[in-house]
C-alpha cells in the first residue's frame, strides 16, 4: 500500500523520469508524512549519486543505478537518517523527532500548520485535529483558522459566504446534507483542506471556498462506519446512520444513509410600539414555534479510474422529509393565535463528471425538488376574529452543464478556459381555501425560468519559491423573466514565498449572489394576526467584490486584511407598516453592504497537554438603502470578535475541549444587535484500538449565543428576543470497521429552494 501511494504522489514526474526509478516515502513514527526532507543517494563507498526533497505527502523518487546504495535523509525537526538499501527494499523511512534537553527543559519543534499553494491556504487536517475532540471531517473543518459555524453553516472570517467543494467539484447538496456527508467521513480519508478566498474559475463557483481533497484509493478495501447520535435542545432527537466504502485499484463505491427524527422549540418575545395614524399601539406578545418530523438522506457514488489520469464519477443524492409538522402559538395583550402547518419535501439529484488525461473535464448535474404543504390559522384580537386556511407548493427542475480545458505549458505556465450553462424552472402556487376576517389576500400561481451562461479564460504561473500568480475573467449572461444582464467577473491571486517562514498572499474575487426562488414570488403568508411575510417580485441578484491579503509567519500564524462590498445586497427585515397594524417581514435590495477589517490567528501550545488557538477579528461594517419603505438608512458600526479554543490532552485516547467566543454590538439595516458570548465544552474517548469513539458536547452552555435585537429608527420602535432554548447537548457513538488488504497479482445546493 505504501509503495502504491508513493507511486501516485509522483505520477506527474513519470513523464520526465527515467524508465526505471525508485520510489519512497518519509514519515514520522506516527506514520504522518514529512515534507521538505532532504534525500541524498550515495554508493556504498559514499560517492554522491543524486539528491531530491519530499513533497507534501512525504514522497520522493530516485533513479535506479545499482543493486546496493546508501540513502541519507534529513529534516531540521528530526534526527538524521542513513542506511544501506537494495533495489528490492521497501523505501519507507521513519524519522525520529529531535528532543534537545538543556537544564531539564525539553524543546520540541512544532510542525507547520499551513502552507501557501497556488493561491490557496493548505492544511493537513489530520495534524490540525490531532488529539482534539474531533471525530469526522466536518468537525475538523471547524478547527481551521478563520472558520466558524453558525446555524449549521460554515463561515470564513472576512467573507459574506463560503462554499465547500470536494476534490475540486462543487457540491450539489444542501448545507444540512453536506454536513451529514462530512460527518460520515473519518478525518484520515482527507489528504488536505484548501482554503481559498478567491476560487479559480474552473471550480464554477465564485468567492471564498474550502476544497476537501480526499485520498485516492488504489487497493482492495472494505471499510465503513456505523453511528448513533442523541441531541437535546428543549426536546430530544435521535439519529442513526452508516456509510460504506468499497474500493479496488480501478474503482470505488460509496454508500451513505442517515435517518432520524427532529423536534425543536423556538421562543420569540416581541415588544412593538407601533404608531399608526398618530395612535400608539403597545403590542407585547410571546410566540412559541415547534417543529417535528423525520428526515432521510441517501447518497450513492461510483468512481471508475479509466487510467492513471482519467476518471468517471457518477453520484445520486436523495433527501426526504415526509409529513413534517409545525405549530406556532402566540399570546399577548393584542392577540391570541394558533397556526399549524404540515409539509412534505423531497429532492433527487444525479450528477456525473468525466476527467480526461489531457486536461478536459466535463460535468452534468440535474436536480428535482418538490415541496407541498398547508397552513391553518385561527387568531383573535380584542375587536375581531379571523380564520385562514391555505395550501402551497413548489416544484423545481434544474440542470447544469460544465466543460473545462487546462493546458500545462513550459516553465510552469498554465492556461485554462471553459464554459457552463444552467437552466432552472420553478413553479409555485399558494391557494386560499378559507378566509374570514383578513383582507387583501389572493391566490397566487407563478412560474419562473432562469438561465445562466458563463465562459472564462485564465492564465497563471506556479513557482515553488518566489512569486506565483493566476489571472482570470468570467463573462456571464443572466436572464430571469424579463430581466437580462451581461456581467464580467475578474479574479486574481498572487503568492510570494520569501522563505517557508514568510509567505504573502493576495486575492481579488467577484461574484453574484442569488435570492431564493420563493422570495421572488408575489406571495403573502401570515405568521399570526400581527406578523406577515411578503414576497418580492423583481428581487435582483447581488454583486459581490472582495480583496484579501494574508501574511503567514512560520507556517503557523496567519494575519489577514480583508475588504468586501456587496451591491444590491438583499436581506429580510421587519418593518412596522404605516398603512395597517401589521409587522411586515420582507426581503429587499439595499444599495450596498460593506465591511473591512483584520483577522489574526495565533496557535499556542503548552507542553503536551494543552493546545490553544486564539483568534481576533476587528471590522467596520456599513449598510445603505435609499428605498427601504419610507425610512431610508445609511449606517455604520465597528465591532470586534474574540475566539479562544482550548484542547486538554488527558491521555492517549481521552481529550477535553473548552471553547469560548464573544462579539460586540453590531447592526443589520435598521436593527441594533446586542453583544453576545458563547461557551462550549466537549469530551472524546477512543477505544477498541481507536475504532470506537464516544463523544459528548454541550453548545452554548449559558443560553447566551443569540442576541437581542432592537429597532429605534425614524419612528420604528421594536424589541425582539429569540435567546431561548439555544443550549444544545449532543452525545455521539461511532464505530469504524474494515480496512484494506491488497490482492496479489457530489452535493446539492438547494439554498434557493423552499418557503
Amino acid at each position: 500500500m505504501k509503495k502504491i501511494l508513493a507511486l501516485l504522489c509522483f505520477l506527474p514526474l513519470l513523464l520526465t523520469a527515467q524508465n526505471h526509478s525508485l520510489k519512497g516515502k518519509i514519515t514520522d513514527k506516527n506514520h504522518r508524512p514529512i515534507e521538505y526532507a532532504a534525500v541524498m543517494m550515495q554508493t556504498t563507498d559514499s560517492a554522491y549519486i543524486c539528491s531530491t526533497t519530499t513533497d507534501s505527502l512525504g514522497c520522493f523518487t530516485l533513479p535506479q543505478s545499482r543493486a546496493r546504495f546508501i540513502i541519507i535523509a534529513q529534516q531540521l525537526s528530526y534526527l538524521p537518517f542513513a542506511r544501506t538499501f537494495s533495489d528490492k527494499d521497501d523505501l519507507t523511512i521513519e524519522l525520529t523527532e529531535k528532543e534537545n534537553i538543556l537544564n531539564e527543559v525539553v524543546v520540541k519543534a512544532n510542525r507547520p500548520l499551513v502552507k501557501a499553494e497556488d493561491g490557496k491556504l493548505s492544511y493537513d487536517l489530520s495534524v490540525l485535529s490531532e488529539k482534539k475532540v474531533v471525530s469526522n471531517v466536518y468537525e475538523a473543518l471547524t478547527k481551521l483558522p478563520g472558520i466558524s459555524e453558525s446555524k449549521g453553516v460554515l463561515q470564513l472570517a472576512g467573507t459574506s459566504g463560503l462554499t465547500v467543494i470536494m476534490n475540486g467539484k462543487p457540491t450539489t447538496m444542501t448545507d444540512e446534507q453536506l454536513k451529514t456527508l462530512l460527518q460520515s467521513m473519518p478525518v484520515d480519508r482527507v489528504e488536505k483542506a484548501e482554503v481559498m478566498y478567491s476560487a479559480p474559475p474552473q471550480y464554477h463557483i465564485r468567492g471564498a471556498a474550502i476544497n476537501v481533497v480526499l485520498k485516492r484509493a488504489n487497493a482492495y478495501s472494505f471499510q465503513g462506519e456505523a453511528k448513533v447520535k442523541y441531541t437535546n435542545q428543549y426536546f430530544s432527537s435521535y439519529e442513526t446512520g452508516a456509510n460504506l466504502r468499497v474500493t479496488t485499484p480501478k474503482s470505488a463505491f460509496d454508500l451513505i444513509y442517515n435517518t432520524g427524527n427532529y423536534e425543536n422549540m423556538q421562543r420569540n418575545k416581541t415588544i412593538s410600539e407601533h404608531t399608526l395614524n398618530t395612535t400608539l399601539y403597545d403590542i407585547r406578545q410571546d410566540q412559541r414555534i415547534t417543529n417535528k418530523g423525520w428526515h432521510h438522506n441517501l447518497r450513492g457514488a461510483f468512481e471508475f479510474n479509466l487510467s492513471d489520469k482519467s476518471s468517471l464519477n457518477v453520484a445520486y443524492t436523495g433527501s426526504f422529509s415526509p409529513n413534517g409538522k409545525g405549530k406556532s402559538m402566540t399570546d399577548g395583550n393584542y392577540q391570541s393565535s394558533l397556526s399549524s402547518q404540515e409539509g412534505d419535501d423531497q429532492m433527487h439529484n444525479v450528477s456525473a463528471q468525466y476527467k480526461s488525461g489531457f486536461g478536459l473535464n466535463i460535468g452534468m448535474d440535474y436536480t428535482n425538488y418538490h415541496s407541498s404543504g398547508n397552513q391553518h390559522l385561527n387568531s383573535e384580537t380584542s375587536s375581531s376574529k379571523s380564520t385562514l386556511s391555505l395550501i402551497n407548493g413548489q416544484n423545481i427542475n434544474r440542470i447544469n452543464l460544465t466543460a473545462d480545458q487546462d493546458h500545462q505549458l513550459k516553465r510552469n505556465w498554465n492556461l485554462g478556459y471553459g464554459a457552463s450553462y444552467s437552466y432552472a424552472n420553478d413553479r409555485d402556487h399558494q391557494f386560499y381555501q378559507e378566509v374570514k376576517g383578513i383582507d387583501n389576500v389572493s391566490d397566487t400561481r407563478s412560474r419562473l425560468e432562469e438561465q445562466t451562461t458563463d465562459f472564462y479564460f485564465k492564465i497563471g504561473k506556479d513557482n515553488a519559491s518566489g512569486a506565483s500568480f493566476s489571472l482570470s475573467a468570467t463573462g456571464e449572461y443572466y436572464t430571469i423573466g424579463n430581466y437580462h444582464k451581461w456581467a464580467l467577473f475578474p479574479q486574481a491571486s498572487l503568492s510570494y514565498t520569501k522563505t517557508p517562514n514568510h509567505i504573502f498572499q493576495f486575492s481579488f474575487a467577484s461574484q453574484k449572489q442569488y435570492p431564493g426562488y420563493w422570495q421572488m414570488q408575489p406571495f403573502e403568508t401570515y405568521i399570526d394576526a400581527y406578523a406577515v411575510v411578503q414576497g418580492t417580485p423583481g428581487l435582483r441578484p447581488a454583486s459581490n467584490y472582495s480583496m484579501t491579503t494574508n501574511y503567514i509567519l512560520k507556517q503557523r500564524y496567519v494575519f489577514t486584511l480583508f475588504w468586501e462590498r456587496t451591491n444590491d445586497y438583499f436581506q429580510q427585515a421587519a418593518y412596522q407598516s404605516n398603512s395597517r397594524l401589521m409587522l411586515i417581514y420582507k426581503t429587499q435590495n439595499w444599495n450596498y453592504s460593506q465591511q473591512y477589517g483584520i483577522n489574526i490567528v495565533i496557535p499556542l501550545k503548552y507542553k503536551s497537554w494543552l493546545d490553544t488557538k486564539l483568534e481576533l477579528t476587528g471590522l467596520n461594517m456599513r449598510q445603505k438603502c435609499d428605498n427601504y419603505f419610507d425610512i431610508p438608512f445609511d449606517r455604520s458600526k465597528w465591532l470586534g470578535l474574540i475566539s479562544l479554543n482550548n484542547t486538554f490532552i488527558a491521555g492517549k485516547n481521552l481529550s477535553f475541549e473548552l471553547n469560548g467566543n464573544c462579539q460586540s454590538k453590531a447592526i443589520q439595516g435598521t436593527y441594533d444587535i446586542n453583544g453576545i458570548y458563547n461557551i462550549d465544552a466537549a469530551a472524546k474517548w477512543s477505544f477498541c484500538k481507536k475504532r470506537a469513539t464516544l463523544s459528548a458536547r454541550v453548545n452554548d452552555i449559558f443560553n447566551s449565543g443569540m442576541p437581542n435585537v432592537k429597532v429605534r429608527f425614524k419612528g420604528q420602535c421594536l424589541d425582539m428576543d429569540t435567546g431561548y432554548y439555544t443550549r444544545n447537548i449532543e452525545v455521539r457513538f461511532a464505530y469504524r470497521f474494515g480496512g484494506y488488504k491488497e490482492k496479489k497479482g457530489r452535493e446539492v445546493d438547494t439554498s434557493r429552494f423552499g418557503h
